[in-house]
């Protein structure tokens, strides 16, 4: 679900150490206060499962699968 707004978030994480830390330890939702997401978003970023900033950004970023 790559948008503007998850691009901030991932890029926030890179660069804040205590807000990445808040992300990946069990307080996502305060986490994800500070940050502007619509619902599907928030959704998105709360059902990710991942220990690390880099599998957490890979789950939220994959391209969605083409439909013919």
């Amino acid at each position: 679900m790559p948008t503007r707004t998850i691009d901030e978030l991932v890029w926030t994480a890179l660069t804040d150490a205590t807000f990445r830390k808040r992300l990946l330890n069990g307080q996502r939702l305060e986490a994800l206060e500070t940050v502007g997401l619509t619902e599907a978003e928030r959704q998105a970023v709360m059902a990710v499962k991942a220990d690390t900033l880099e599998s957490f950004a890979g789950a939220l970023c994959k391209p969605k699968p083409i439909s013919v």
